[in-house]
């Protein structure tokens, strides 16, 4: 790998980290009902603006409704009954309102594509060395 294509995967790493680490501070909204939240162990009722881990196990109960809101303002509304994993990071549709996760992740894709257009123009520039003398090159 030439210094080049080195210097900008390098670069391209610490720019996406802090885009990729999203593993943030979740809190519980209950909405209507009843919610029980599990850390891997017994459910018990969880409460109001109560702060959930990622992997953490939310029960919803039939006629409740929960939201899980994120610290970047990214909500996931739970409103079927049911266990939902708390994730480490927000994915709700667009129309949630929120806009900033899909932005993030539409820079993303564009500087990794600018990274990967990078090194395959810098690998045509390689040289390529001696040709053999055993083989006749056109």
């Amino acid at each position: 790998m030439t210094k080049f294509a080195a210097v900008l995967l390098a670069a391209s790493v610490a720019f996406a980290a802090p885009a990729f680490a999203q593993d943030q501070n979740v809190t519980l909204q209950i909405d209507s009902g009843s919610v029980m939240a599990s850390a891997g162990g017994d459910y018990a009722s969880a409460s109001n603006g109560q702060a959930l881990a990622s992997g953490q196990k939310i029960m919803v109960n039939e006629g409740s409704s929960a939201t899980l809101v994120y610290g970047n303002g990214c909500k996931m509304q739970l409103s079927q009954p049911g266990v939902y994993t708390v994730p480490s990071q927000c994915n709700a549709v667009a129309s949630n309102g929120s806009g900033g996760t899909n932005g993030t992740n539409a820079a993303i894709i564009v500087g990794a594509a600018a990274v990967v257009g990078a090194l395959i123009s810098n690998e045509e520039n390689s040289p390529v060395g001696p040709l053999s003398t055993g083989i006749r090159h056109f």
